[in-house]
């Protein structure tokens, strides 16, 4: 997942499907310019691609679909929908995030740009990882914590061991939380 220069996912730009004839793989990505990244894609591509279908919603967008369609992603963000069409697939995973109030309709959406350009100042990675382990009511995965934070799980790696060698957070059994300590510590 592309973060803006402030390490945050926002809702800028759109999410492309982007596919070829010869092949039932789609590309689920975000760019500000779906055409231009159109064209990166086919550089090291040898079957034509064409942008199947564009959504307004960025990178926030992005990940909320990846996770809605994780059980068909291939490798990075390539998907494999079978005989199923990916606009369709891709359409209806925007509705279901909408549905579950998840991602917010067109106007709201409008709102969201508006209150990220208000507010520059974005949480960094290790403050957006302590608030999501601060609102857990139990110790999270890895997975959980990148699904809550949307950081990627490599960088969550080095970014909670470096909060865990400053006594911040512990791990155990794979699951990580919150160190608190007690007063006058």
């Amino acid at each position: 997942m592309r973060h803006d220069r402030t390490g945050r996912s926002n809702a800028h730009g759109v999410v492309y499907v982007i596919g070829s004839a010869a092949d039932r793989r789609v590309k689920i990505g975000s760019a500000g310019n779906a055409r231009n990244r159109l064209m990166e894609l086919q550089s090291g591509n040898p079957n034509p691609l064409r942008i199947l279908a564009t959504v307004e919603g960025g990178r926030l967008l992005e990940r909320l679909i990846h996770e809605h369609l994780k059980r068909f992603r291939g490798i990075g963000e390539w998907f494999d929908f079978g005989e199923a069409n990916p606009i369709h697939m891709v359409t209806d995973a925007v509705q279901a995030l909408r549905d579950k109030g998840l991602f917010p309709s067109p106007e709201g959406l409008e709102e969201l740009r508006e209150s990220q350009k208000r507010s520059p100042s974005a949480l960094t990675v290790k403050e957006k990882i302590l608030a999501s382990l601060k609102a857990g009511v139990a110790p999270m995965t890895v997975h959980e914590v990148a699904t809550a934070t949307g950081v990627s799980v490599p960088h969550l790696g080095v970014k909670l061991s470096e909060l865990k060698s400053v006594g911040l957070v512990s791990n155990s059994e794979r699951r990580w939380s919150l160190v608190v300590h007690e007063e006058g510590e």
